[in-house]
């Protein structure tokens, strides 16, 4: 972002996403993630054998099934990484480079308060994760809640980063 980023307006206009968002969505929000919402969606955390990590499920109220939940956030794009790659590779040495390409995704609420609310709700999904998964799978908080600097006044914003 540089000078010319009009950030006050990001910031009421990205405040005002969320809270119309939350209002009509019919699908969980990580804006509005607390005990009533896991209540109301029937979610939990569950790992079956095989499995490399846990997984947030909801039931299905039609079918009665257990499916893998998705959550939605909004925030401000700050930085991306991805890069394209195809599902079989030319090259024999395909499946090796497949294995360690990363894509990556990084959003900013530029200290909007609903999108602290977000990043909290993310730490507390963190922690609630970490009870079920070993440490060596999980990814320390760190890497996915983060710090952007502007660079021209230094201040800080909270991040949030998803990568494969």
């Amino acid at each position: 972002m540089d000078h010319f980023y009009d950030k006050s307006n990001a910031v009421e206009s990205l405040d005002r996403i969320i809270a119309e968002r939350v209002a009509i969505a019919s699908s969980l929000q990580m804006y509005s993630m607390d005990s009533e919402t896991t209540e109301k969606y029937s979610l939990s955390i569950s790992r079956e054998d095989g499995d490399v990590a846990s997984r947030l499920t909801q039931c299905n109220e039609e079918t009665g099934e257990t499916e893998e939940a998705t959550v939605a956030l909004q925030g401000i794009v700050s930085y991306i990484n991805l890069p394209p790659f195809e599902s079989k590779s030319s090259r024999s040495d395909g499946l090796k480079r497949l294995a360690h390409i990363r894509q990556t995704v990084t959003l900013t609420g530029l200290s909007s308060t609903h999108f602290q609310q977000i990043v909290d709700n993310c730490r507390r999904s963190y922690s609630m994760f970490s009870r079920y998964t070993p440490n060596t799978k999980l990814l320390p908080a760190p890497e996915f809640i983060g710090k952007y600097s502007e660079g021209r006044d230094d201040a800080e914003h909270v991040t949030i980063t998803a990568s494969n």
